[in-house]
């Protein structure tokens, strides 16, 4: 009777730590443009907040992040920083799963 009181427990704490690790893939894309000539912008640098991982734009102005990260009951939202040289650098957070129009400024 013991060991099966035993057996059960650690199968609950087996099973608690599986749930409590739990990952979601996290996904957000978008496309970057100027904001007064409405063109994409290639080469914009892309920096997601607590990620090492930098990527550009394509040639128009497209960029994809997917990644697994921690999730308990559903993947939190991205924070990315964005930036071109003669344009101002911006702060962005995108949802799960969102596709994105992100409008840069020029610097003046």
């Amino acid at each position: 009777m013991k060991n099966t009181k035993r057996t059960y427990i650690l199968i609950l704490i087996v099973f608690i730590n599986l749930f409590i690790s739990c990952d979601c893939l996290q996904n957000g894309s978008g496309i970057i443009v100027d904001e007064e000539t409405k063109k994409p912008l290639k080469n914009v640098e892309i920096k997601e907040i607590g990620k090492d991982f930098i990527q550009n734009t394509d040639e128009n102005g497209y960029f994809e992040i997917r990644h697994i990260s921690g999730g308990l009951f559903s993947c939190p939202d991205m924070t990315i920083i964005v930036s071109k040289k003669e344009y101002k650098t911006d702060t962005i957070m995108i949802k799960n799963g969102e596709d994105k129009l992100i409008k840069l400024y020029k610097e003046k």
